[in-house]
């Protein structure tokens, strides 16, 4: 492909983090891509008579529509040189492109204007004159090791048929088609509750929070055998019920002590953003606000909350971007593909996780912090 992208076709004004580009598409390129189209629409469209490939080009023009063929074109051309354009001038939009189409001649010329939001330009300084407030130490609760120790023993059970109706704690499996479902009458969830009493063979209507009803099978009622302490560690390849509860309990505090490094990046990030005052652009703002309150549905009066909160979060993975950038952060791909097999994670979760765990740790490492 010629590159035709040259300083007379693209225009660049820049406010801020507010960009706008106006490209000017030269004749031989609009041509070329006409030329492109119709052979791709001969190959496409079938004109009795006619070979693909053969018709003439009133005739493709004629079935295809001669005003739909120039918008195609049109379109063609604005992807085209807005990835050119991009890529010359090494431009990465944070939000969605705007197109504007200033003259369209058809075979002669076109000229457009796309507008979008770039990271905002700032520095991070080496030295950073910041304290960061410590959050509470981790801790793991007697309650949640019992809860953990509880579901252990409960998935180590054993299932018991039973043609009496389903009580308080017993296993129900349902059917709805091909799928099997597994569920537990308890009278502590909306679901459990309409579990209980059904006899297998029978048929039962549930439904949920929101009203929606639906028709199952009962397959099957189980009594849920629940396996001694001992014999619950032995299940999981421990000695003794103690050695259990000491591996779970170590669990918990290593996942504790995750949380609790997280939440000090992020405390950090969040602290040095607003200290250096990171602009968010508006345009990326209101459209993440947006994508939020469709995401999950919220009543109009939380948009001003949902706003500071996507605010707080955008200021922050804009420093992200910028740090490294700035400090050479960024992992390599070759890193990411062999992290992302290991854990059997998607690879772009993991190159996020990377940056935000690098960026936040030079922060760490740069600043002082209080208690």
């Amino acid at each position: 492909m010629p590159n035709d992208v040259s300083s007379e076709n693209i225009q660049v004004k820049r406010e801020g983090a507010s960009v706008i580009l106006e490209i000017s598409v030269p004749k031989e390129a609009v041509l070329r891509k006409e030329e492109e189209v119709l052979r791709i629409l001969a190959q496409e469209l079938h004109v009795p008579g006619f070979r693909p490939g053969r018709a003439p080009r009133h005739l493709l023009l004629r079935r295809y529509g001669e005003e739909a063929f120039w918008e195609e074109v049109r379109e063609h051309l604005i992807r085209e040189w807005v990835d050119k354009a991009l890529k010359e001038l090494d431009l990465h939009p944070l939000t969605t492109p705007k197109v504007k189409t200033l003259e369209f001649v058809k075979g002669e010329k076109l000229s457009f204007q796309v507008e979008f939001a770039v990271l905002p330009e700032f520095s991070v300084p080496e030295e950073l004159a910041l304290s960061v407030e410590e959050p509470p130490p981790p801790e793991v609760r007697e309650d949640e090791v019992e809860a953990v120790l509880a579901d252990l023993r409960r998935e180590a059970a054993t299932l018991e048929p039973k043609s009496t109706p389903a009580e308080e704690g017993d296993v129900v499996h349902i059917r709805r088609g091909e799928h099997v479902w597994e569920g537990t009458a308890s009278a502590e969830r909306p679901i459990g509750r309409q579990l209980i009493g059904v006899r297998a063979g029978t048929r039962v209507v549930l439904t949920d929070d929101e009203g929606h009803a639906e028709e199952f099978e009962v397959v099957g009622v189980y009594r849920l055998l629940l396996p001694s302490p001992e014999e619950t560690a032995r299940h999981y390849g421990k000695e003794t019920w103690a050695e259990l509860r000491e591996e779970v309990w170590r669990e918990l505090l290593r996942r504790a002590e995750a949380k609790c490094r997280e939440e000090l990046r992020r405390r950090a990030l969040d602290a040095l953003a607003e200290a250096l005052n990171i602009p968010v652009p508006p345009e990326l703002l209101a459209e993440t606000v947006e994508e939020e309150m469709k995401r999950f549905p919220k009543k109009p009066e939380l948009r001003a909350e949902v706003e500071k909160n996507v605010a707080r979060r955008l200021r922050r993975e804009i420093l992200v971007q910028r740090l490294a950038h700035e400090k050479g952060l960024t992992p390599t791909p070759e890193e990411v593909r062999q992290i992302a097999a290991a854990e059997g994670e998607n690879e772009e979760i993991v190159h996020n996780r990377l940056l935000f765990e690098r960026a936040a740790d030079w922060v760490l490492e740069h600043l002082r912090r209080t208690k």
